[in-house]
């Protein structure tokens, strides 16, 4: 098998950027490296390098300095595709944590750990541990996104709106991340959820936000909608 090299990949992710994609991407993420080549074609990329490749390697071999966003798209690939032991990922997923520094690796990273699903009580201490690091806005976003896509069951309902309780939302990617959360666990366990909301201390910006996502969902009715919009804060 061969070795791998961070760029061996990194001419494989050149070879298939495009212009136009990375300005368009850059935009949206003014202030990270992008190459700019679509994410179907970064994860085709990924998935062979994991054929290829040693999994043991892939995932010991450090990110090149100050990386593009596609290079740390393929290490979360590499972490949430492998094929190892569960324990063994959470500790790949703690070290990756370092790296995420914008939106589209946070959540790229997050829908690749669909292990977690299977694996909650693996899995809950390591969120409940990011959602208390106030310092990095980019951790609390993780654990809000892992949250609203693997425990937004109404049995972690409780606790998990319990630590939105007075979370510093003046970052804007965890403003979002709240009120994303917030729109999701109501979708699936109903009022009940507002109704817990209103008891902690957020931000009105943000509870309003949250509203607002839910009136966006698909899976509420147009009379929830206008009921809900009644429940902006002024």
């Amino acid at each position: 098998m061969k070795n791998f090299s961070w760029n061996d990949l990194y001419k494989d992710l050149e070879n298939s950027k495009e212009e136009s994609y990375r300005e368009f991407s850059q935009k949206l993420s003014p202030n990270i490296k992008i190459l700019g080549v679509r994410i179907p074609i970064v994860r085709k990329i990924a998935l062979r390098y994991l054929k290829d490749y040693a999994t043991e390697e892939l995932l010991s071999s450090p990110l090149p300095d100050n990386p593009y966003l596609e290079e740390k798209l393929c290490k979360a690939i590499f972490i949430g595709r492998a094929k190892i032991y569960e324990k063994k990922r959470i500790d790949h997923v703690k070290e990756f944590l370092s790296y995420i520094d914008g939106w589209a690796i946070c959540d790229g990273f997050c829908s690749e750990l669909k292990t977690c699903k299977d694996n909650h009580k693996l899995y809950y201490p390591l969120i409940k541990k990011c959602f208390k690091v106030q310092s990095k806005p980019f951790t609390l976003r993780f654990a809000c996104v892992m949250s609203l896509m693997y425990f937004s069951d109404a049995k972690y309902e409780d606790e998990i709106i319990s630590y939105l309780n007075n979370i510093n939302t003046e970052e804007y990617y965890v403003h979002m991340g709240v009120a994303w959360l917030i729109a999701t666990l109501y979708t699936k366990n109903g009022q009940s959820v507002l109704d817990k909301v209103n008891s902690i201390v957020l931000d009105d910006k943000t509870y309003n936000k949250a509203l607002q996502k839910i009136t966006e969902s698909n899976y509420v009715s147009k009379e929830t909608k206008e009921q809900i919009r009644k429940m902006k804060r002024r």
